[in-house]
């Protein structure tokens, strides 16, 4: 009976299906090699058993091994070939030299280690060799710090921890060790950077050390840099001007032009700057130097640290003429009943300002005036206030204050003339012509 055309399709899938189901299941059945390179060995315990023993590992630390498995081919799908690990424990370890020390290999995780079998290498064992161990207990750690924190902000003081490394390994290697550097990235930093960082060793020409049989209690290091916000506050001084003594005659340098300061950024703000103190240029001499305590608001940390500042002040174009005055006047009084009289008739005085101006001063162009507020209802004679006119009003002073001799007097009206006066004319009539009564006493004297 012949089959119809669907049934023939139906009896080729199954038989092909049934023949992949065979294929498969021998093929799984089987087992196929696995190789796997370079696979680095882990040593444990090498700073603790070797350490206590006074023993380092010198060499094989980096040891890698091929490994070829056996396995059955459906366990090649789900293994991770990156999972398998080769351990060696270094607590055996008892002297030093060149020694084979056993591996283990550890499988991943839901793999069944009866069923792989290792095909290479034979013998399962790496090579090392152990030295006697060198310790240096205080080397420095120095911070390098690359880029630049943002406008406005100032670092503190950076913080390193552990402060200096211990290192050990063979005498020959750790004694090359000068230091060891972490760097720290701050480029535009706004706040406090706190990192843990890799450090690298370097030998005393400054080149790094690239060796890795020397170790240490510390793989890292943890670096903290505070940043805050700052400001620059200008210091400086108050100077005194008086005639003839002008800033612009001196020469003066402030050894600190500023201080940064951290805090209130209202207060800050309000400072502007900070007056050290207050110099009267008339006391300055040729040079002085003058030292300040910096003052600082309470509220407000100081960034620079400085407490102190020193002005250096010289004086450069004020010099001093000694004129004499000839020429008096006086003022401030206006009283019409009463005379005043300037009695000083010459007086020395000293002038102070610049040279240029000074030269051009000479007796004629100085007049001392008398300043009579004080003694405009007495009369008398009195030492007042002097004040000194110079021609052409000069920025000019004097180096003392003067003083001028004055005579107030009563005003005596004149004595009037002939006939201005009756009374007065009658009375030197009466005392010069003669009288009746007058008359009969010479008559009778002349009788008698």
């Amino acid at each position: 009976m012949e089959l119809s055309n669907g049934r023939k399709a139906f009896y080729i899938a199954a038989s092909v299906l049934f023949f992949f189901v065979i294929w498969f299941y021998v093929n799984n059945a089987s087992t196929v090699d696995l190789k796997i390179e370079k696979i680095p060995v882990e040593f444990f315990n090498a700073e603790s058993a070797l350490a206590n023993k006074g023993l380092v590992l010198v060499s094989g630390g980096d040891a890698t091994v091929d490994l070829v498995l056996s396995m059955p081919r459906s366990m090649v799908y789900s293994f991770n070939t990156e999972r398998v690990r080769l351990l060696a424990d270094l607590s055996s370890v008892n002297s030093t030299g060149t020694q084979s020390l056993r591996y283990t290999i550890i499988y991943p995780v839901g793999i069944n280690p009866s069923q792989i079998a290792v095909k290479s290498p034979a013998v399962q064992t790496v090579s090392i060799r152990v030295g006697e161990l060198f310790r240096k207990n205080d080397v420095e750690i120095r911070c390098k710090l690359v880029g630049n924190l943002a406008d406005g902000y100032v670092a503190g003081r950076v913080r390193l921890l552990p402060e200096t490394l211990e290192i050990w390994g063979q005498q020959s290697d750790v004694m090359k060790v000068s230091y060891a550097q972490v760097t720290l990235n701050i480029q535009n930093a706004r706040k406090t950077i706190v990192e843990q960082l890799d450090y690298t060793l370097y030998d005393y020409n400054d080149e790094p050390i690239e060796n890795s049989s020397v170790r240490s209690a510390s793989s890292s290091v943890s670096v903290t840099m505070p940043v805050i916000s700052a400001t620059d506050i200008p210091l400086s001084v108050r100077f005194i001007e008086s005639p003839g003594i002008r800033i612009d005659s001196f020469d003066y340098k402030l050894d600190r032009k500023s201080v940064t300061l951290s805090g209130d950024a209202n207060l800050i703000a309000e400072l502007g700057e900070i007056v050290l103190g207050e110099v009267v240029l008339a006391e300055i001499g040729d040079e002085q130097t003058i030292t300040y305590d910096i003052p600082i608001p309470e509220g407000v940390t100081n960034l620079s640290g400085a407490t102190t500042a020193t002005l250096t002040i010289s004086n450069r174009d004020v010099t001093t003429k000694d004129v004499t005055v000839t020429s008096f006047d006086y003022e401030n009084f206006t009283a019409v009943d009463r005379s005043v009289e300037v009695v000083t008739s010459s007086l020395n005085v000293t002038l102070r300002g610049k040279r240029a101006d000074l030269e051009a001063i000479n007796e004629d162009s100085l007049r001392a005036v008398a300043d009579l507020s004080g003694v405009i209802d007495a009369s008398g004679t009195y030492t007042v206030p002097a004040n000194l006119r110079i021609e052409g009003d000069p920025d000019v002073g004097t180096v003392n204050s003067y003083l001028l001799t004055v005579r107030i007097g009563s005003i005596v009206p004149p004595a009037p003339t002939e006939g201005q006066d009756g009374d007065t004319g009658a009375g030197q009539n009466a005392g010069t012509n003669e009288g009746p009564g007058g008359g009969s006493e010479h008559d009778a004297d002349r009788n008698g």
